[in-house]
């Protein structure tokens, strides 16, 4: 790690701002591995001035720290009242029991739509004597456009569930499980049971080999067309049967299938067509669903770092800001410029490709994070915000965080975490030892700690945290 010397310990900040301590960060850094990069600022927003800070300007992987400019600018675009709407349309008309016409599904991004939930409101045709459906099934996908996944996303974790597409049409967070059945003799393969609400097909050739062989196996899914899954690979021998999870490939093919088959449950009759037009589809209001309101989705978002609420919140904004078809280039233009004239955060040469800190595209400063902090205190009787952050030892992704859960941190600190293979980031606020709040950002960046990752992975970071946290407290 480059250090800075102890008379430039505090970095010039793109504001203006007197420093009244030095927090000997490059000494403290020393207990990370060897490699890490770091960033860090943290400033007294009492008196408006600047605690400490190392590489305060230099471009980092954010990670879901990235949740934060997400949640500031959906509520200064969306909302409270805001709700994702999934409806029901027809360019037809209701007579002797039969929808003469299509029916049109107008999805519009929902993260938190269920199948349950789909159901129900597809029963609501049952409800209105429909027992026949002479046209088409439409599905409306038109509010986002291009990719349902944003560049810089690893191409390796896009059948994981955590990198599930933000997809317009999005059921049960576009994610299935498997269960496998590795209770076989040594050489046989392992049996794949898909439970039966999951329209996809899973095969392959896994094979249960010796534990001495186990060391040289791994599990490979391979992607094909119409959400069709080959597991490849070996596993030691299972004695009882284990789930795997993946995120759906093709969410139009797959919400088609739940709606057919559901459609089938209720005994409404469907012999037609699956169409998904690019353009927006009207018609006749037959019955419509709503999420839950924005302030539950950015708590959601916050306390537990859900991906799929954060991208389809980031290309909402863009839809609403430009009411064009939202790709994720758009909704990183719709960020940029709502945060920049309404809350006067500069972002000069940042990237900004998600809205959920996925991307490895994603390049921010510290003291641009900081800004969006300062901005959230200064208007939180507008805003309400600082409920939506995880507290240490409480709940969220810091509710463990081994660094935090013991006095004066624990209960005191709320801060957004963000993660990544090698990256540790913190991006909130603490409450020091006179009262005062204190907004910090922490991004840690290259963290590895070699052969040791598996047994002593956090170690470090833990004693980091701990002092410096630590000391800001006591400032």
């Amino acid at each position: 790690m480059k250090y800075l010397s102890k008379n430039w310990l505090l970095v010039s900040l793109i504001f203006s701002t007197p420093v009244f301590s030095q927090i000997d960060i490059p000494m403290i850094a020393q207990q990370l591995p060897q490699g890490a990069s770091l960033g860090f600022v943290a400033k007294n927003l009492h008196n408006n001035q600047i605690i400490t800070g190392y590489n305060a300007s230099t471009f980092m992987l954010p990670a879901s720290t990235q949740k934060v400019f997400t949640a500031l600018a959906a509520k200064l675009t969306l909302g409270d009242q805001f709700q994702f709407e999934t409806s029901l349309l027809t360019n037809g008309k209701i007579q002797n029991n039969t929808l003469n016409g299509d029916l049109i599904i107008k999805f519009t991004g929902d993260p938190d739509l269920t199948s349950g939930q789909l159901y129900t409101l597809l029963a609501q045709l049952k409800k209105q004597n429909i027992q026949k459906i002479t046209g088409n099934l439409i599905l409306d996908t038109s509010i986002f456009a291009s990719h349902d996944r944003g560049s810089g996303w690893i191409w390796n974790d896009l059948t994981m569930c955590f990198n599930s597409p933000p997809a317009a049409a999005n059921i049960d967070n576009n994610c299935f499980y498997v269960d496998l059945d590795a209770n076989q003799s040594i050489g046989e393969n392992v049996k794949f049971n898909v439970p039966s609400q999951f329209p996809i097909l899973v095969f392959g050739q896994v094979q249960v080999v010796s534990n001495a062989e186990s060391g040289y196996c791994q599990l490979d899914a391979v992607v094909h067309d119409n959400n069709r899954y080959q597991i490849k690979g070996c596993i030691t021998r299972q004695s009882k049967p284990f789930g795997l999870s993946f995120a759906v490939q093709d969410p139009d093919a797959y919400a088609a299938a739940i709606v057919q088959r559901q459609l089938n449950r209720l005994g409404i009759q469907f012999n037609g067509n699956v169409q998904i037009p690019r353009q927006p589809q009207k018609g006749t209001l037959l019955a419509q669903h709503f999420s839950k309101s924005l302030p539950d989705l950015l708590k959601k978002m916050m306390k537990k770092s859900d991906n799929q609420i954060a991208d389809a919140l980031f290309r909402t904004i863009a839809y609403q800001y430009y009411k064009r078809p939202a790709t994720f280039q758009l909704g990183a233009m719709a960020l940029k410029n709502i945060l920049a004239k309404q809350a006067g955060i500069k972002f000069g040469n940042s990237i900004v490709a998600d809205g959920s800190g996925l991307s490895r595209h994603n390049l921010i400063a510290p003291e641009t994070m900081l800004q969006a902090l300062e901005y959230i205190e200064k208007n939180e009787d507008k805003l309400h915000l600082l409920g939506t952050f995880p507290i240490a030892g409480m709940d969220g992704t810091i509710s463990g965080r081994g660094s935090l859960i013991q006095p004066p941190l624990v209960k005191n600190v709320i801060a957004k975490t963000g993660s990544l293979k090698g990256v540790y980031n913190l991006a909130g606020f603490m409450t020091n030892a006179r009262g005062e709040r204190v907004a910090f950002v922490q991004f840690i960046n290259g963290y590895s700690t070699g052969e040791l990752e598996n047994k002593t992975k956090r170690a470090p970071l833990v004693q980091f945290e701990s002092q410096i946290y630590n000391k800001i407290y006591a400032e």
